[in-house]
């Protein structure tokens, strides 16, 4: 019998510019200046740089502190592992 894999993990996503998040393109900054931040399974995301935010507090502020276009704050409230990295496909990812 084959091995069930784990569910995907949920990841908090906010930042502006353009992304492609489980096959679907969508503007991060319509998403984050309306909502704050956009919260979904984590089976594939595609951008071109991607900052994986690993603390809550600094998640919500970090748009503070980098400025960068276009840029993607990830936060997963459970943290990634091997496995969920390997979902994210980016020119650059950088770990804070």
């Amino acid at each position: 019998m084959a091995e069930k894999s784990a569910p995907p993990k949920i990841i908090l996503l906010k930042g502006n510019g353009g992304i492609t998040i489980n096959n679907e393109m969508m503007e991060l900054l319509t998403i984050t200046l309306a909502h704050g931040c956009i919260g979904l399974p984590l089976k594939a995301l595609y951008a071109e740089n991607v900052y994986v935010v690993e603390n809550r507090e600094l998640f919500w502020e970090i748009h503070k502190q980098i400025k960068e276009k276009p840029c993607c704050f990830v936060h997963a409230i459970d943290g990634l592992d091997e496995e969920d990295l390997k979902r994210i496909k980016a020119q650059n990812v950088t770990f804070m």
